[in-house]
Parts: structure tokens; C-alpha cells; sequence
């Protein structure tokens, strides 16, 4: 693990920054490209606003150092149009002379820092290295992220690995009994294929190849079918996919993937049921989605199975004990309030122990889980909590102990763009609240 994380700071830090340069005067900024070109960082620089943005419209730009009175455009609009193009990008402004007008209207715009002239070698690449670091820290953090999240993935994976291999199992029995009962009657005919001219011998060869044989093949491709929806389905949640949050996403395909999925992992007690109304594609990413719906559905399956153990132990007959975890979706018109855009509800609920409401405070946080001790990674609802925030949704829970729980979920239909929910993060929640 140290090793990875190592190897994941060494690549981070070798990583060739680009950084833009904006000034009027070509001296300055030939004086600035040389001074940075020697600390290995790749350079662009133009002479006024207009050029600049050109650029930025088309390159990846890691800084933008300006200065702040240009002709025909000055350094608070370049910065102000540089932030509409690159919301990460950091702005360093250097300026000879302004008015303090001018300056907060550059921080109101999102320059991190300003450097007088005459430029002071030292200061701007102290300014320049603090921001690089900075951007390895946040990259690392989204790496190491990533990371986690396809750990956690694998781990559910393996979680479900045994029922899944007892699903795969049971159409590989019947492929083998029915394979091996073929091969029993093609002993059984070659007598009467010596003596095909007996009419009763004709007319058992032919039952059996036009009756019962395609009877036994058509039982085999019905298993084969099943074994290939599995594999598939397990294929489909095991890869990572790209970080595109705008894939045209129909949320009961999700559903009924990760329904099938978890199936394995469901004893004959536990009844999935799916309801849905006003339904229709939302923006978002589906393996993802895949991830928290498994997620909710094998949390649902264990608090069930951990009441029944309990409800078995107390004497209650195993058919008096009914698990039940339904999967409901509407699209509700501006569900996020007044102007606002179409909401996609889904609400995943079941019969188990329900958790207390100390539990239920701290069921996003990472690491914690209120299965017992040795059981879950504490990883995966903290996880789905992420990526739901990343589609600029929300993820509730409501739960009555000894009832039941649910989770709601909360997606725009059209994405996380423009979606404010979507730079929250639960910390940050629990401090508006």
C-alpha cells in the first residue's frame, strides 16, 4: 500500500504543469517564462487578453499569471472570462500599480494571490510551487479516491461470490444431468439403429430426437442464458467505466441489474418487489449508480437476515418469517423546490432491525457500520453518500428500529450540472444544518 502511494506522489509530482503568462510588456514575460521554464514547467505566453482567452478555450491550463492594466482588455476581465472557461484554474495577478477597486473585484473573481512589481524571483516561484502542491495533493486525493471506491466494489464482489456461484451452479446441474441423460439414450438407440426397420424402434428414435432431445437442448441454452446474464452482470459491475456523469441512464435497467446481482446473495425468505411511476431516463453514470443500488440491496438482505436469526431464536417458525425489500422510483416535477428541475425519487425500504438513532447519525461517515463487528467495511455507504453528492443528488435514511429502514435517493433528471448539492460533502451538510 505505501509502495502504491509512493509510486502515486512520485507520478503526481512529475506531472508537466502548464501555466499561461499575460503581459503587455514582452520583456516581463519573456523574464517569466525563462524563470519558470527552468524549474521544468511547460510555459504559454501572449501579450494581451483576447490571445489569452484563445488559448484557455483551447488548452489545459494549470495557472494563469496576468498583469492586471493591459490595454484593450484589462487583467479583471481576463480573469473574469479565465474562471467562466476553467473553474479549477488558479490566478496569480502581478501588477506594478491599481486601484483597490480593481483588487477586490480580482479576488471577488478568484485570483489566489497577487505579486507587485518589480517581481521578486523568489516570491513567485514560492506563490507557484505552493499551487502546484496543492493541485498534486488534490489530484492525489482524487486518485486515492478512486481507489477506494474500486476497492470497495471488489469487496462487494466477493461478498456476493459465493451465492453467485451457487446461481451459476444450478443451470451448470442441469446442463450436465440433461448432457449426460443425451448421452445415456444415444447408448440406448444404437440398438434399435441396428434394427431401424422394426417399426417400434423407428418410432422411439424418432421420439426421442424430435421430442425429447430439443426438450433437453432447449433446458441447456435456458442455463447457458443464465450463466451469461451472471458473468455479464458481474463483468458490467467489476468495470470501472469512464468519469462521464452524462450517460443517458434508464434507472430500471440499474435497478434490475443490481436486483439481479444481489439475487444470489437473497435466501428463499427475502421477496424483492419494484414499483415504478412517471419514469424516463435521467443524465448520470450507470455503473456507478449500479454501485450504490448493490450497496443499499445487500444492506437491506443482511439487517433482514440478522432479524430473522434473531426472530428463529425467540421460537417464531422460519415461515413466519417474511422478509420484504422493495424498490420504488417516481420523476416528481420540481422536487427540489420552486423553478427548480425534474427530481428522480427512488426510495429503497425494508422489513429488517431498522438502526437506532445514534447509529443513524453517523451511517454515511467512513468506516463506521452498524453491522456487527468483522462484518462490511464501513466503506460502502459512505461511498454511495459520494457518489450520489457527484450526480448532484442527495441520499437520506429513515428507519424505525425494529420496523424497517429506507433510503432515499434524490437525482435531476438532467445531471449534476449547475446542481450546487453537488459540491457538498457531508461535513459540510451537517454544518449548514
Amino acid at each position: 500500500m505505501k509502495a502504491n502511494q509512493a509510486e502515486l506522489a512520485n507520478k503526481l509530482s512529475d506531472k508537466v504543469r502548464t501555466i499561461l503568462i499575460v503581459d503587455d510588456e514582452e520583456i516581463v514575460a519573456t523574464m517569466l517564462e525563462r524563470l519558470l521554464q527552468g524549474e521544468e514547467h511547460n510555459t504559454i505566453s501572449r501579450s494581451d487578453g483576447f490571445k489569452a482567452l484563445e488559448v484557455l478555450e483551447t488548452t489545459e491550463v494549470d495557472i494563469l499569471i496576468t498583469d492586471l492594466r493591459m490595454p484593450g482588455m484589462d487583467g479583471v476581465e481576463l480573469v473574469n472570462k479565465a474562471r467562466l472557461l476553467h473553474k479549477n484554474l488558479d490566478i496569480i495577478v502581478i501588477t506594478g500599480y491599481g486601484t483597490m477597486d480593481q483588487f477586490l473585484e480580482a479576488l471577488s473573481g478568484g485570483v489566489i494571490d497577487f505579486i507587485l512589481k518589480p517581481i521578486d524571483r523568489e516570491q513567485l516561484l514560492r506563490t507557484v510551487n505552493r499551487i502546484l502542491e496543492k493541485k498534486n495533493l488534490a489530484d492525489s486525493l482524487v486518485e486515492r479516491t478512486k481507489q477506494l471506491v474500486n476497492a470497495e466494489k471488489m469487496a462487494t464482489i466477493g461478498l456476493l461470490s459465493t451465492g453467485v456461484a451457487h446461481e451459476i451452479n444450478n443451470p451448470t446441474t442441469f446442463i450436465r444431468t440433461n448432457l449426460q441423460l443425451m448421452k445415456e439414450y444415444i447408448k440406448r438407440m444404437q440398438p434399435k439403429f441396428d434394427n431401424i426397420s422394426e417399426p417400434k424402434n423407428a418410432e422411439s428414435i424418432r421420439n426421442i430426437f424430435l421430442e425429447e432431445f430439443p426438450q433437453m437442448i432447449e433446458e441447456a441454452l435456458t442455463g447457458t442464458d443464465r450463466i451469461q446474464k451472471i458473468v455479464s452482470g458481474i463483468k458490467h459491475y467489476a468495470h470501472m467505466g469512464e468519469e462521464s456523469y452524462d450517460e443517458n441512464v434508464d434507472i430500471r435497467e440499474v435497478i434490475a441489474q443490481s436486483v439481479s446481482l444481489v439475487r444470489a446473495k437473497l435466501r428463499k425468505h427475502i421477496t424483492i418487489t419494484e414499483n415504478y411511476l412517471n419514469i424516463s431516463e435521467i443524465k448520470g453514470h450507470f455503473s456507478k449508480l449500479e454501485q450504490v443500488f448493490v450497496n443499499l440491496l445487500v444492506n437491506a438482505a443482511d439487517a433482514i437476515n440478522e432479524k430473522i436469526e434473531k426472530m428463529r431464536k425467540d421460537g417464531v417458525s422460519l415461515a413466519d418469517c417474511a422478509g420484504v425489500i422493495d424498490v420504488s422510483a417516481t420523476i416528481i416535477e420540481g422536487a427540489g423546490g420552486e423553478n427548480s428541475s425534474d427530481y428522480l425519487v427512488l426510495t429503497f425500504f425494508d422489513n429488517g432491525g431498522g438502526i437506532s438513532e445514534e447509529k443513524m447519525n453517523k451511517v454515511f461517515d467512513p468506516f463506521f457500520t452498524p453491522k456487527p463487528v468483522g462484518v462490511g467495511t464501513g466503506l460502502g455507504l459512505y461511498i454511495s453518500y459520494e457518489i450520489i453528492t457527484q450526480h448532484g443528488g442527495e441520499i437520506s435514511v429513515q428507519s424505525e428500529p425494529g420496523e424497517g429502514t429506507a433510503f432515499v435517493i434524490k437525482l435531476p433528471v438532467q445531471g449534476s450540472k449547475g446542481n450546487d448539492s453537488a459540491k457538498k460533502t457531508p461535513a459540510t451538510q451537517e454544518t449548514e444544518g
